[in-house]
């Protein structure tokens, strides 16, 4: 066994180490009550760890939960970053901003406040001793999960999923994995909700800002401002590092919208890439006014009402892509080898374009792959627009 994965074995061991001591200390037998969401009281929805595609699939649940329970109190627990995703919800009642890692001091003064709950909801895999110790505090009547290991959670829906981190699933056995927005409505339909008088479209977010958010943010149009021209971004660089293309690649799918397309491109970059982003387009593409790198945007308003101003998306397995489906936008997303992640995440909008590539790590993907599946993605474009 080499050192890196004797420290992975070390590490997994120590990570089930704590999560038994804390089963042990917070976990409880809760109701054995039939679930029914149309007597809420009051629901609170964890949401501290999550991004801003996250937040994209959660909504279209929150606001049919609101619609089936119209005297609930909703709260989100969220992170700074998707406070005012949340905060743009009508029907959220409260956004409470919560720490990533609060000591149990703070984790027990937020418990007080919350003052418990009918419905609590935290999907995450393995709950840690914090998370564990305010669902203990407020004590819920019911939990929901995707946590296979506690007693607490009694809707269960994990059964519908499988870990993302599960390296043994077939992709035949990932087709019966729930999408995250399914996986949130069967909470409903277990409840009693029939499954046809659930609303699954998007919550389309800011959508009022979109007509000007083209004027407004110069890097979405090429200087000359040509006469209806379009823009295409590409977004190559995911949350985790194993999502990130490389330079080569990147170079090569530019080059490939550029030769191929009179579209504006966008290459996307958060704030910790940006400088990267445009170093590789003055050293690759001079002076081309046809392509360009995310400006400075400064929320999670911002950025949505960007993305959702374009004519195409196209990237890695990341937030952009949730953007694009709850926006109807044309996409091709790039996901890595991994059925269950797949299943629970892809891109689920009618035109969306999802590519599965041959490797679980994008570092690895192979330029002729990507460039191949993006002029395929151009001439579906091409064939919707009549051209």
């Amino acid at each position: 066994m080499s050192l890196h994965d004797l420290k992975k074995s070390f590490l997994v061991l120590k990570d089930s180490i704590r999560h038994f001591i804390s089963r042990s200390m917070y976990d409880f037998k809760s109701s054995e009550e039939p679930f029914s969401p149309t007597g809420l009281k009051k629901a609170v929805i964890y949401r501290a760890d999550g991004k801003l595609g996250d937040a994209v699939c959660f909504l279209p649940f929150i606001r049919e939960l609101r619609r089936f329970s119209p005297d609930c109190e909703i709260t989100v627990l969220s992170n700074s970053n998707t406070a005012q995703i949340y905060e743009a919800a009508d029907f959220i009642d409260k956004v409470i901003i919560f720490p990533k890692k609060p000591k149990n001091h703070e984790t027990d003064k937020y418990a007080a406040e919350l003052h418990g709950c009918d419905l609590y909801i935290h999907l995450f895999e393995k709950l840690k001793g914090r998370h564990l110790r305010l669902i203990n505090r407020i004590h819920p009547k019911w939990i929901a999960t995707l946590d296979k290991s506690l007693k607490c959670d009694n809707l269960g829906i994990y059964e519908y999923t499988s870990s993302v981190d599960e390296r043994g699933l077939t992709w035949e056995q990932s087709e019966k994995c729930l999408h995250i927005t399914d996986l949130l409505f069967r909470i409903l339909e277990k409840g009693g909700i029939a499954p046809d008088d659930i609303d699954r479209s998007y919550f389309r977010m800011f959508a009022d800002d979109i007509p000007v958010a083209g004027p407004r943010f110069a890097f979405l149009k090429s200087p000359e401002n040509r006469p209806g021209e379009k823009t295409v971004i590409f977004n190559p660089y995911g949350a985790s590092s194993s999502r990130r293309f490389t330079d080569g690649c990147i170079i090569n799918v530019i080059k490939e919208l550029l030769e191929k397309t009179d579209m504006h491109v966008v290459l996307w970059t958060g704030p910790a890439d940006r400088e990267r982003g445009e170093r590789l387009l003055a050293d690759n593409f001079g002076n081309n006014g046809r392509v360009s790198v995310t400006g400075v945007l400064s929320s999670a308003r911002e950025i949505i009402t960007a993305m959702a101003s374009c004519d195409a998306m196209i990237g890695v397995d990341t937030g952009s892509a949730h953007v694009a489906a709850c926006f109807d936008i044309p996409e091709l997303t790039f996901y890595g080898n991994n059925p269950a992640n797949y299943s629970r995440w892809y891109a689920k909008a009618p035109k969306a374009v999802n590519v599965i590539l041959k490797t679980a790590n994008f570092a690895e993907a192979e330029s002729s792959e990507l460039t191949g599946a993006v002029r395929d993605f151009i001439g579906s474009l091409d064939e919707s627009s009549g051209h």
